[in-house]
């Protein structure tokens, strides 16, 4: 079986196609989604699951290896929670107002151009450049930083939002 370190070097190095074909790199991923204080904390105590480690990396580690002795029962109880958090979020949203603001977006440019990784864009196009300069980098922010960190921004916004708005 294919462990922590497996998914996590994948996921590091952006090779991702493999989680989507494989039950244990989507549990991997699907732990990784709470893997926030708050989140791990209320999963665990809801589950009955006591982990010995107390900082969240070593956390993830152990909440992962625990979960994948029963991949099955644990995509049902990772699937529950986060459905239920993701209704709690969505409970407190007027959703006529948050369908007129995503009717605002017109425009659908990603401001991102290898796997819409709008980090890997502006490091390769702006960072590490043939001749750095200062002035150059300054000159680029109005006309092109600017518009693909806003794009990103927005296109995010809309897709992480349309998702709440169709039930």
């Amino acid at each position: 079986m294919k462990d922590f370190k497996y998914w996590d070097n994948l996921h590091r190095n952006e090779n991702l196609e493999e989680f989507s074909s494989n039950k244990t790199g989507l549990l991997w991923l699907k732990t990784k989604s709470i893997i926030r204080k708050g989140l791990i904390e209320d999963f665990i105590q809801q589950n009955k699951i006591t982990l010995e480690q107390t900082a969240l990396k070593p956390q993830f580690v152990e909440l992962f290896d625990l979960l994948s002795n029963d991949i099955d029962k644990s995509h049902k109880l990772l699937d529950e929670y986060i459905k239920t958090i993701s209704n709690q979020q969505i409970e407190n949203i007027d959703i006529q107002q948050l369908v007129s603001e995503l009717y605002k977006l017109k425009n659908f440019e990603w401001g991102g151009d290898y796997q819409n990784s709008l980090d890997k864009y502006l490091v390769s196009r702006y960072v590490k450049v043939q001749n750095p300069s200062f002035d150059y980098l300054m000159s680029k922010f109005e006309t092109e930083i600017n518009p693909a960190v806003q794009g990103y921004v927005l296109n995010s916004w809309y897709n992480y939002w349309r998702g709440a708005t169709v039930k």
